[in-house]
């Protein structure tokens, strides 16, 4: 898919957040994220690091004016949500700008929601998690495995991460959050066996407030990956309900075809 071609994009009619309005913090040319995910709508990360150069990415003031322009022309979204062309959580004025977004969502508009969707990458670097805990509403976080080597399978991460550090960021939140994951067979299988007993038991230490899981519903660079069926999707949630506690919630594009889901 074609890569977001401005700091705001939007609103756009999200699945799980209803109408959000879309922040890039990543440049508009190429994808600069911390993973290079198999199933990434966005294709083969080009750039994959932890540590983005500053000049190549919006500062403070361009995303501050960009915001207060959108919303000066749409009526309020329900939700302002970081997301973009890759993870905005290594974006190095991260914190900064969630505090400056929440500044002009208190002055503008001020029903709308924060969430930030994120890799959970951005746990390991100083200051992101203390942002997250004190200027976004709703944290979306990813955890498409619960064993390392399937971690690295699907992520792919730049080096140095580690699927235990993001565990390790995920027990240190305050602010209770939600998780997100995505279902592959094939080439990466995490829907069944060993792989998807480690994530349950993840999902059952974590603890997070609620999970949603989904499978491929886009164009995605890697052959071999096939889609895990809405009826699978169901057995893993209500399986992974049953044994930790935690409320899962299944979605496919079949599934919500005329609906409007959302996180509430």
């Amino acid at each position: 898919m074609p890569l977001q071609k401005g700091i705001i994009y939007g609103p756009v009619n999200s699945r799980r957040l209803g109408v959000s309005l879309g922040i890039n913090l990543s440049p508009t040319k190429r994808k600069v994220c911390s993973f290079n995910c198999v199933y990434c709508q966005y294709g083969t990360t080009r750039s994959l690091t932890m540590s983005p150069a500053r000049a190549k990415l919006p500062g403070v003031q361009d995303v501050e004016h960009a915001l207060r322009k959108a919303l000066s022309e749409v009526e309020s979204p329900r939700f302002i949500t970081f997301s973009g062309n890759g993870e905005p959580t290594i974006h190095p004025d991260f914190p900064e700008i969630a505090k400056v977004v929440r500044k002009v969502r208190d002055e503008l508009s001020p029903g709308s929601e924060i969430a930030l969707l994120s890799n959970s990458s951005g746990l390991l670097i100083p200051g992101v998690s203390e942002a997250i805990d004190n200027l976004i509403d709703l944290p979306i976080m990813k955890l498409d495995a619960g064993d390392e080597d399937t971690f690295q399978a699907i992520a792919r991460p730049a080096p140095g991460i580690t699927l235990e550090r993001i565990i390790q960021g995920m027990r240190e939140l305050r602010r209770p959050f939600a998780l997100q994951s995505l279902f592959v067979s094939g080439k990466v299988n995490n829907s069944e066996g060993p792989a998807l007993k480690a994530w349950i038991a993840r999902i059952g230490e974590i603890r997070p407030k609620t999970v949603q899981i989904y499978s491929l519903d886009r164009p995605f660079p890697t052959k071999g990956l096939m889609i895990v069926p809405p009826e699978r999707l169901d057995e893993i949630a209500s399986r992974t309900n049953r044994e930790t506690g935690v409320e899962v919630k299944a979605y496919s594009v079949k599934r919500e075809k005329g609906e409007n889901p959302s996180w509430s």
